[in-house]
């Protein structure tokens, strides 16, 4: 069922990957033995190619399971002593939904005023789709009558916890020990602050650094559009960088792939 309300939601899948969970197994060839009966009277079914990760290899997961571990501790935080109606449920997830792929890829230009970073919503929606949430809100809201504001402040806490949880898979972490390469000057960057609004990643160049009396930089300051910000490197996140032109092309030929991904697909099992 939750492939189904995916395909629906999404359109079908080319790839899936997974683990070798038993429900993950049982999934897999239950519809892979459906769709070999439908081949037989449709020819021209594409098929899904669901891949396993080889057993007792959970890291070769890792890029997934780091993603899923962030937001599933930050909604345990979260819902921990709450108890939300099943519409605010059901509002807060769509939104964690949409702060998750909002997050930032990579950048086709290193012009900080360029007007958006690469995310997973361009892949799925076309664009970032951005909207601003609908006013402020605090805890109080939480005991509130209105049930959207009691979701939006849920959803304003998700961004608080999970970027805590996930800025540390952004970057590479930059401590004495000597992990990591350090930031310099003229490195296009992305601020990630929790204290700034639901689903807000400023960019920006660096300007100047200011390393301490061990040789190693924990402050820098940052140009953005709106002027000159001295942060903590670590919540400084450099985004890798490529040619303009290519990102361009990769985008764009990977959004019209998305657009004409069709229903009714087979079922192939592929195994690492």
């Amino acid at each position: 069922m939750a492939l189904k309300r995916m395909i629906a939601r999404r359109g079908c899948p080319t790839e899936i990957w997974s683990d070798n969970g038993t429900n993950l197994r049982g999934a897999a060839r239950e519809l892979h033995n459906i769709f070999n009966e439908n081949m037989k009277t449709e020819a021209n079914l594409k098929t899904i190619r669901w891949r396993f990760i080889p057993p007792g290899a959970p890291f070769m997961g890792g890029a997934w399971e780091r993603l899923i571990r962030s937001v599933k501790n930050s909604l345990n935080t979260v819902l921990l002593t709450k108890n939300p109606t099943e519409e605010v449920l059901n509002t807060l997830l769509a939104e964690v939904e949409y702060t998750v792929n909002n997050r930032p890829l990579t950048y086709v230009t290193t012009d900080p005023e360029a007007p958006e970073s690469l995310t997973p919503n361009h892949f799925l929606l076309g664009g970032s789709a951005a909207a601003p949430a609908p006013g402020t809100f605090n805890e109080s809201d939480l005991n509130s009558r209105a049930q959207w504001r009691v979701s939006q402040q849920l959803a304003d806490m998700f961004w608080s916890r999970w970027l805590r949880e996930y800025l540390p898979e952004l970057q590479h972490r930059r401590e004495p020990h000597g992990r990591g390469e350090a930031l310099k000057i003229g490195d296009v960057v992305l601020i990630a602050d929790n204290t700034l609004p639901r689903n807000t990643w400023p960019r920006g160049v660096i300007t100047a650094v200011y390393p301490g009396t061990d040789g190693v930089t924990r402050v820098a300051d940052v140009q953005t559009k709106n002027g000159v910000l001295r942060r903590p490197t670590k919540k400084i996140v450099v985004i890798p960088t490529g040619p303009a032109v290519l990102l361009k092309k990769i985008r764009r030929a990977t959004i019209d792939d998305v657009r004409r991904r069709m229903f009714g697909t087979a079922i192939t099992e592929v195994e690492l």
